[in-house]
């Protein structure tokens, strides 16, 4: 009798902990909780349906031919169809994100009033190859990384912050 996977068969059912735990182990007061307990029981086939079409027929002998792997295109393709386009796009998007950053750190100049990646707001003192010193207050100068300037502070938040 051979058992093929689809006579395999699905048992579950609902117990208590108390019901397994030898006496004594359990805490003082529990009733041990409910467990759902799952178990696969290999059931043989029924009398009379010993060849049906759903099963699996017996292995060949290990002398026989074996069926042709799917090869390299079976299981690497898809993958691959699916991963390289996300990656073109993370890359790309990437580049231009950084190109319109260049574009916005290339037109700033003396005076402009700027804002930071950390929140600071304050006026453009001096622009180096590296780094941006910013005014945030009379008298008070900040130097921060260039790539940390978002870009020129429009009328509308200048606006906004003064009815502060």
């Amino acid at each position: 009798m051979s058992l093929a996977p689809s006579s395999f068969r699905a048992s579950v059912s609902k117990t208590t902990l108390a019901q397994f735990a030898p006496e004594g182990t359990l805490p003082e007061g529990s009733s041990g909780g409910t467990v759902l307990l799952a178990a696969y029981q290999a059931v043989p086939p029924a009398p009379g349906r010993e060849a049906t079409a759903t099963q699996a027929p017996a292995p060949a002998p290990s002398g026989g031919t074996h069926p042709p792997d799917a090869g390299v295109g079976g299981g690497i393709l898809p993958m691959l169809a699916l991963i390289v386009p996300m990656l073109l796009l993370l890359f790309f998007t990437s580049r231009s994100q950084q190109k319109k950053q260049a574009a916005v750190i290339a037109g700033l100049k003396k005076g402009d009033r700027v804002l930071t990646q950390s929140g600071f707001a304050g006026r453009l003192v001096e622009l180096g190859d590296r780094f941006a010193k910013l005014e945030i207050a009379p008298g008070v100068k900040v130097e921060v990384l260039k790539t940390q300037i978002l870009g020129v502070d429009s009328a509308e938040t200048q606006a906004s912050a003064e009815k502060k």
